[in-house]
């Protein structure tokens, strides 16, 4: 007891000597009695950066359809007496689909023939009744010469004359219009017999046998009595939404994702991009017409794909995973000489006149170094949906943080991290990343 009572003692008197030492040099002693709690390091994931393809694509929705598909009409009102084809057949262009009833158009051309025939005749008979009057004329005039003829005589041979040559002039017109009448007639007749305009299938049969048909109109459509369409070449009409339609060009190669089947695209290449958008529910878009390349199955008309427009590519580039790369503002890193410099080779936006630059977004990854994640600015290229391009600020031998994202988001610089060690990543051999690699990125050791 007598031991604990001199250490106690012992121990005032040099904190009194402690204290009193501070008064006299004109200091006020501070005492923190707050406990500090020591924040353990987070675990990360980190990768080297690589070498790996690139392939920045604009993904749109659209529709597969058939590039030739026809609908078949009737051009005539007539009843249907054959239907030569079913839903499925195949058919040839000129093949006969359906017939329709065609008395009434032979007759109409047997008649417009007998016109023909008539006015021929009656053409005949007025070149005749001319070249009377004709001589007639001659006569009188021959006559009055000699006196033995008068000049009403020779008035009315003139005007005789006039009248075979107007009878004549006026059959010769009507032969002309029974003419065309009887082509009318004849294309007419031609159209009871409904052949195919193109190659192709059957897809569609509204027609039976016995069924009365109408001809379409300016205000009114006719009966659509089938409808074939080629198989063999199909092509997507895609919907380009208008913030990706800037980087969209013909000749461009795609990828084709059918909803009935997401594992295997269809490769195609980009035709045509329409020059004006439609808007629907406030949404802009372009619509885009894509061929589908080579054959496939299992491709069907009205079909719902999605198509991945490879609009730039990088076969080599070094790259990280995406979500490695963050935005933050300039406020919000550490002030040094680094981030200041890097700031202020960048491009000034218009944008960004008047504005404090502190506030600007810069991109940065965590290095690891020491135990610890340090910020380093970056500079980027073209991405795709898991690697990203870096062009600047980095190299192949620095350790990069890429996960997880929840640890990333919340990552400040100087923050002790520890690696995983199903992630530690060595020089030339891929490390774990957090998200599955697509088909067409090819990592490079």
């Amino acid at each position: 007891m007598r031991r604990i009572i001199i250490a106690s003692l012992v121990v005032v008197i040099l904190t009194c000597v402690a204290v009193a030492n501070l008064w006299h040099a004109g200091k006020t002693p501070a005492v923190d009695w707050t406990i500090k709690k020591r924040v353990p390091p987070k675990e990360v994931q980190v990768e080297h950066p690589k070498r790996a393809e690139i392939i920045e694509t604009v993904t749109a929705p659209g529709t597969i359809e058939l590039v030739e598909e026809a609908d078949i009409a009737s051009q005539i009102m007539g009843q249907v007496e054959q239907v030569n084809v079913k839903k499925g057949d195949r058919v040839k262009k000129g093949d006969l689909l359906v017939k329709l009833d065609d008395e009434d158009a032979r007759a109409r051309l047997e008649s417009t023939k007998a016109r023909i025939d008539r006015l021929e005749a009656a053409i005949e008979i007025a070149k005749a009744d001319l070249e009377k009057a004709i001589r007639d004329l001659r006569g009188y005039q021959e006559l009055a010469d000699r006196g033995f003829s008068t000049p009403t005589e020779v008035n009315d041979g003139l005007t005789s004359v006039a009248k075979m040559q107007a009878a004549l002039e006026m059959s010769q017109q009507e032969l002309k219009e029974s003419y065309a009448t009887q082509r009318t007639a004849e294309k007419a007749l031609e159209f009871t017999a409904i052949r195919a305009p193109i190659d192709g299938t059957v897809i569609t049969k509204n027609v039976e046998v016995g069924e009365v048909v109408i001809a379409g109109t300016t205000n009114l459509p006719g009966t659509v009595l089938l409808t074939i369409g080629d198989m063999r070449d199909m092509r997507v009409r895609a919907d380009v939404d208008e913030t990706d339609v800037a980087l969209v060009r013909s000749g461009q190669a795609v990828r084709i994702y059918l909803l009935a089947d997401q594992d295997d695209p269809i490769p195609g290449i980009v035709d045509l991009i329409a020059p004006k958008g439609s808007k629907l529910s406030e949404v802009v878009s372009f619509e885009t017409l894509i061929n589908i390349q080579g054959k496939n199955e299992a491709i069907r008309p009205e079909m719902t794909a999605t198509v991945e427009i490879q609009v730039k590519h990088a076969a080599d580039a070094l790259s990280v995973p995406v979500q490695a790369v963050i935005h933050r503002r300039m406020k919000d890193l550490p002030d040094t000489p680094l981030f200041r410099d890097w700031v202020a080779k960048q491009p000034v936006k218009p944008s960004d006149k008047g504005h404090d630059l502190r506030t600007r977004y810069v991109k940065a990854v965590f290095l690891l170094k020491n135990g610890v994640a340090r910020a380093q600015p970056v500079a980027t290229g073209i991405s795709d949906l898991e690697r990203i391009e870096i062009k600047a600020g980095i190299g192949p031998k620095d350790q990069v943080v890429v996960g997880p994202f929840r640890a990333l988001d919340e990552m400040t610089d100087g923050q002790p991290v520890v690696v995983k060690e199903a992630t530690r990543a060595t020089p030339g051999r891929p490390a774990t990343t957090s998200q599955p690699r697509r088909k067409h990125i090819k990592v490079k050791a």
